[in-house]
């Protein structure tokens, strides 16, 4: 009807460094070895070459405190959110990077000889990837002018940008009094027939309607957790009702279960 996109981006500095890689090992190792290059191969350049974690990508340094091998390998099998499953891998070289990551030294730490003689692809490149590192602050905010993220509307016609207005707020700085600076975000808006955009995707945790005509904020609600999610919109029984997974989890914030659905008060009451 008008013309308009509507999109939320991020203005984010990211560091990728590069490290030598190792070539392709044939000869026998102990789990620890190969779980150590199965990890560099297959986990590092989500989990950090240390453990670390990066981007939305978890730390593993706590991880003997909450998991054991068992659970381990049944993450590498089904995949978790961001990460995919890594049934590619075979029974021993999941057990492998198990006993790596969690430091094991006794059932799984035995002779690892390697199945397969072909070289992958992978293992002829120069250089591996260490992981994607945020390029922050001293106090852990993106080194560079905000704002951080926007909440844009964009003319399909001739690519002009309509408006532009900042997508979330950081607590820490609101309370020092600095207006809003947009945050990193991830999840989609959506558009009503009547004008108003609907979106969450903030770490602050907050569900937000704009005049989709020119970006005023209208309204704004503290959702339970983070919805890293877009809203959807359906009707029912001439009702219209937008709903919204809560799940949190990314960017330090806490971790949800809840769907939290919104509707108008009904015309007779």
């Amino acid at each position: 009807e008008t013309g308009l996109i509507y999109i939320n981006a991020n203005e984010m500095a990211w560091i990728m460094k590069m490290l030598p890689r190792k070539p392709a090992v044939l000869t026998p190792e102990n789990h620890k070895q190969a779980g150590e290059r199965l990890f560099m191969q297959n986990c590092m350049s989500c989990h950090g070459a240390h453990f670390e974690g990066s981007g939305n990508n978890p730390s593993l340094k706590n991880i003997k405190a909450t998991s054991n091998h068992t659970e381990v390998i049944d993450l590498l099998n089904s995949g978790r959110r961001l990460m995919p499953a890594f049934k590619q891998l075979s029974e021993e070289e999941r057990n492998a990077i198990a006993t790596f990551v969690l430091q094991e030294k006794s059932e799984y730490n035995k002779p690892f000889v390697p199945t397969t003689k072909k070289i992958d692809s992978v293992d002829i490149m120069p250089y591996k990837i260490a992981g994607y590192t945020k390029f922050l602050s001293s106090d852990g905010s993106p080194a560079i002018s905000p704002p951080w993220g926007t909440l844009n509307a964009i003319d399909l016609n001739t690519g002009e940008f309509v408006w532009k207005v900042p997508l979330g707020q950081d607590p820490k700085l609101t309370a020092r009094g600095i207006p809003a600076t947009g945050t990193e975000n991830y999840g989609g808006p959506v558009v009503t027939a009547g004008g108003i955009l609907f979106i969450a995707a903030t770490k602050d945790a907050m569900l937000r309607a704009f005049n989709k005509r020119n970006g005023k904020l209208l309204w704004e609600y503290k959702l339970p957790a983070a919805a890293f999610a877009t809203p959807s919109i359906y009707e029912l029984n001439n009702k219209q009702y937008l709903v919204i997974a809560c799940g949190g989890g990314k960017l330090g914030s806490r971790s949800g279960d809840s769907y939290v659905a919104f509707a108008l008060p009904s015309k007779d009451k």
